[in-house]
């Protein structure tokens, strides 16, 4: 245990020097600059000359608001996790620590700790801030935002490691372009089944989107699930319960695909 500390540490500190940890921080700036204007929404707001209620307006701005700030969060994770393993093994550093007596499933765990680390840090700042000026500024309360923030720090596992667990077999702008494709349609698939199941309409989805929402990582879907008691005029029963099961489920499977996979891979010295 004490051997994969120091391993994790190597990796948060590794996953701090890289030229992405810039990129992150950057966005860390503007996605607060943005939940900064938007929780400034409501004060003198009016519809047909009369004045909107400021908790009517945090209602609708809450939700979508703390949703896009956890996306952005699964994206960190996605893009961290697809450069912190394959690097290594592409600089010929990771034979050095393999070379110890040190298993390879302890050494991938590490690596993904250390992306989940970084990850963690930054949801901290981002969602941390954005859930402080809504409940400040918009007077909403704050559990759902610690309930979206739980959901996002499970999908953010299920991202890492499915992430890293494709970049031992592509390269780093291949995963990239996965990781925003996927999580792209995760959402639709998720958006939509969650507007369905509120709505109580027996529309389907098509074949790819429905499918997905009903097997996949519930990423969005949890999320949705927390936010949306912000919103008075929504119910969203005991999706939020189902939703979580099933993604930590999903993290469980793909943290033992991860170590399955990079103990098969060959590693050229």
């Amino acid at each position: 245990m004490n051997a994969f500390r120091v391993l994790a540490a190597e990796a948060f500190r590794d996953g701090l020097r890289r030229r992405l940890a810039f990129v992150v921080a950057i966005t860390l700036l503007l996605g607060l600059a943005g939940a900064q204007s938007c929780t400034n929404l409501g004060g003198g707001l009016s519809f047909n000359g009369e004045t909107l209620d400021p908790h009517v307006v945090g209602g609708f701005v809450a939700p979508l608001l703390f949703s896009m700030q956890a996306l952005t969060v699964l994206s960190i994770a996605g893009l961290l996790a697809a450069d912190l393993l394959a690097r290594p093994l592409a600089e010929g550093s990771a034979l050095l620590w393999l070379a110890r007596p040190v298993s390879r499933g302890a050494w991938a765990g590490a690596r993904l700790a250390g992306a989940l680390g970084v990850t963690f840090a930054a949801g901290a700042l981002l969602l941390g801030g954005t859930g402080a000026m809504l409940v400040l500024r918009q007077g909403v309360s704050i559990g759902p935002a610690l309930a979206a923030a739980a959901a996002t720090a499970l999908g953010s596992v299920v991202v890492a490691s499915l992430a890293m667990t494709a970049s031992l077999a592509l390269g780093r702008s291949a995963v990239t372009l996965l990781v925003v494709i996927a999580l792209f349609f995760v959402v639709a698939a998720n958006a939509t089944g969650f507007a369905i199941a509120l709505l109580g309409s027996d529309m389907q989805m098509g074949s790819i989107l429905g499918p997905l929402d009903r097997y996949g990582p519930p990423l969005f879907r949890a999320i949705l699930a927390a936010v949306v008691a912000w919103n008075p005029h929504v119910e969203a029963g005991d999706v939020y319960a189902a939703s979580m099961l099933r993604l930590g489920m999903w993290a469980g499977a793909s943290v033992a695909l991860l170590v399955a996979v990079f103990r098969r891979r060959e590693i050229e010295s």
